[in-house]
């Protein structure tokens, strides 16, 4: 697990706790819609991060009998689960609160509180997003890769996550502050209730966006940059022939499983080999194909679901000086 990463969501979970207890009172003070969305807004960020960080400390179990390939994928799962609380507790509430308070026509009382608190979470958040954009950047540089192409690339979705929620709660801030603003000028309750339902779709944006981002990773996404290696390095190789295929499939951010067949080259194998030595090594290598095909069969035929099955051999017989 990334230091960074950790530092990032631990920061963001202590400035929207903090946050949210500010702007439910500033809420408590004024009535204002846009306010309140706010703290609704903070409460499931706070929710949301607490999620990453079960996330990233339960990804760090080691494999066992039953998990094989560790508890990577526990990451995505949890990022997931923070989605669904966001559009739930976030969006769909919000939404739905904003039009209720614009069938009663409710009119806020804003005073200086209210103000002060939006400043106050300018500032905690903008803090929140300044550590996360900082390890965001340090991990997009050690992969070389540009802003977007790391945001549709990265395996390691939590900063990410981190990060956009911040980008998200500063523009909501400014919703609310530009709402709140204008309703204290107009004196028309309609602003403040627009900027919270501006606030509420933000926050189904965002879920919708982490839910697409880890989505993939828990369907078995392959490992692209890795496939490509693979083929790379495999296709400059004298020794192989063709490469039939490559597989590979994302287990954790620092984890992926590859698995290729390859058809090599006779030449380049048997050189520096007698005729009956070539005529040795193929029949050898025939009674390992027949011996992995049986292996393969009686799995098979005892469970249709093992559709993909790869054998790997050892201790195979070493060359005799």
């Amino acid at each position: 697990m990334s230091h960074g990463s950790t530092k990032a969501v631990v920061t963001a979970v202590i400035a929207n706790g903090l946050v949210t207890v500010a702007k439910f009172i500033g809420f408590a003070f004024s009535g204002s819609s846009a306010l309140l969305a706010e703290a609704i807004h903070s409460l499931a960020d706070t929710a949301n991060q607490a999620l990453l960080y079960l996330g990233l400390k339960r990804s760090q179990r080691v494999a066992d009998v039953k998990y094989h390939f560790g508890y990577g994928q526990e990451q995505y799962f949890w990022n997931l689960v923070s989605a669904i609380t966001i559009f739930f507790l976030g969006c769909v509430y919000t939404v739905m609160h904003s039009l209720e308070q614009l069938k009663h026509g409710h009119e806020p009382e804003m005073s200086w509180i209210a103000f002060g608190v939006i400043g106050f979470a300018f500032v905690v958040e903008g803090y929140s997003f300044l550590v996360a954009f900082k390890e965001f950047t340090r991990q997009r540089k050690e992969e070389d890769m540009g802003f977007m192409q790391y945001v549709r690339e990265t395996r390691d979705p939590t900063t990410l996550a981190v990060l956009i929620e911040d980008t998200v709660a500063v523009l909501g801030l400014l919703f609310a502050l530009v709402g709140m603003s204008l309703a204290v000028y107009t004196g028309s309750p309609l602003f403040d209730v627009g900027a919270a339902l501006g606030i509420g779709l933000l926050m189904g944006f965002l879920a919708f966006f982490l839910a697409a981002t880890n989505k993939k990773y828990l369907l078995n996404v392959s490992d692209g940059e890795i496939n490509q290696v693979a083929l790379d390095a495999w296709t400059k190789d004298n020794r192989v022939q063709d490469v039939r295929h490559i597989h590979s499939i994302v287990i954790s951010p620092n984890e992926s499983i590859v698995m290729a067949e390859l058809e090599l080259r006779e030449e380049e194998l048997f050189r520096d080999m007698s005729e009956e030595e070539v005529q040795q090594a193929i029949r050898f290598m025939q009674r390992l194909d027949n011996v992995r095909g049986s292996l393969e069969e009686a799995v098979s035929k005892e469970s249709e679901e093992a559709k993909y099955i790869y054998i790997e051999f050892t201790g195979l017989p070493e060359k005799k000086d």
